[in-house]
């Protein structure tokens, strides 16, 4: 058997997995056979040594591709803090807004450029992420759509109260 192992070095620590397995094979077609059996025995450390250089071939990639799905992880986390985030502001502000004269406007207004951000936001975000934090934003907007639609009623029926009681002051 020739020794892959200088070759696995000069290849930054990655062994032809395909070669590895033909030699595993070979070693049990070279092997002997035990009468009346299916099995064969095989020099076990010629065997070992196969194995071991298997282990160290795995490829940087999938060491890689597990970074990668920490990464996303990490990423898919923030993006629904961000969110969070931007949906308890959009409640604080609307609860300001409420209070205030013009909210209609405002309400609208803001409700435009949360829904502006977060648009930015998925737009920013889309080459990392993959389809799941997609639909996780657009539940996002759904909600901001849903709020800003309350926001917008609940202001339309103040300011319809509000006309109602100037119209009975001013009897």
């Amino acid at each position: 058997m020739d020794d892959r192992g200088d070759a696995q070095d000069q290849q930054g620590g990655t062994a032809d997995i395909l070669y590895l397995v033909d030699r595993l094979e070979e070693l049990v077609g070279l092997g002997k056979r035990v009468p009346f059996s299916n099995r064969v025995m095989v020099e076990e450390e010629e065997f070992l040594a196969l194995v071991d250089q298997l282990r160290v071939a795995v490829p940087n990639e999938i060491k890689q591709a597990q970074r990668v799905i920490k990464e996303r992880e990490r990423i898919i986390g923030a993006a629904q803090d961000e969110a969070a985030d931007i949906l308890k502001a959009g409640r604080e502000r609307t609860e300001q807004l409420v209070s205030q004269h013009g909210v209609l406007t405002e309400a609208r207004m803001r409700g435009e450029e949360i829904l502006r951000r977060a648009e930015e936001e998925r737009q920013r975000t889309r080459g990392e992420l993959d389809i799941f934090i997609l639909e996780q934003i657009q539940l996002v907007e759904d909600a901001v759509r849903r709020g800003m639609t309350l926001m917008v009623d609940a202001a339309e029926q103040t300011l319809d109260v509000v006309e109602q009681a100037k119209d009975r002051v001013g009897r």
